[in-house]
């Protein structure tokens, strides 16, 4: 499960895009809204148990946020966690630049990667580098390891003649040509999963490639990471079926 940590000022702004698109992408997160009722013990619920119990977290970093004191004890919970279990964070900058902030959160942030939003920018970007992140995860990579792509060693262990011969196709293609590139990568995720049974796969696996045609319309014209997202879906279906 996604933590989210901000400051009721940036709901509407912010925070509720980053959900919109994690909720399609297929992934629970903890959302205060969502999660916490009139009569809940905050300490308990909140700043114990949603923190203990998710894997991953999200902080959007704005000038609201430190002038929150509910947003402030969940960032010194969650680094404490982080500690604890070497769980990852994703710090967001929203309309707020590096050098701006306290000089003991850029202590924090300064070794981790750390993407700056405005409301110009959107969410999407960030968004997909988190997922690209958990699937790496559930591949088994860790940080140090080289992100896995579809290449000329994976397709000699396909067995399926279409799904080589039209991967081998896929590999032909100029890396520019996003939009060529990832109608194919759809299309072979069709074929998978009309001609296997995937119940024991992720079932966000089908949600985030649906998410990806849905909002891309198959047509990029600028590569946020969703060729890299694609090709890790396909990747991990070839081993599972």
């Amino acid at each position: 499960m996604i933590f989210l940590c901000f400051s009721s000022k940036d709901r509407y702004s912010v925070v509720k895009s980053c959900l919109y698109h994690l909720k399609n992408y297929g992934f629970d997160t903890w959302y205060d809204y969502h999660e916490l009722i009139l009569g809940d013990k905050k300490t308990e619920k909140n700043f114990v148990n949603a923190i203990q119990s998710c894997d991953y977290f999200i902080i959007i970093y704005s000038y609201n946020l430190f002038n929150s004191p509910c947003a402030v004890k969940e960032e010194e919970l969650i680094y404490a966690e982080a500690a604890r279990r070497n769980v990852p964070i994703f710090p967001l900058l929203y309309n707020i630049k590096f050098h701006e902030l306290p000089g003991y959160i850029q202590e924090k942030v300064d070794n981790i990667i750390y993407n700056e939003i405005t409301d110009n920018t959107g969410t999407i970007e960030p968004i997909n580098q988190i997922v690209v992140k958990i699937l790496l995860d559930e591949m088994g990579y860790n940080e140090f390891s080289f992100t896995p792509f579809i290449n000329s060693s994976l397709l000699n262990t396909i067995k399926d003649v279409f799904l080589k011969d039209i991967l081998t196709e896929y590999l032909s293609i100029s890396k520019d040509n996003f939009n060529a590139r990832i109608s194919i990568l759809y299309c072979v995720y069709k074929y998978i999963a009309m001609n296997n049974v995937l119940e024991d796969t992720p079932i966000h696996y089908s949600q985030i490639i649906h998410y990806l045609c849905h909002y891309t319309k198959l047509n990029i014209p600028y590569n946020h990471k969703e060729l890299i997202i694609a090709e890790l879906i396909i990747i991990n279906l070839l081993r599972l079926i």
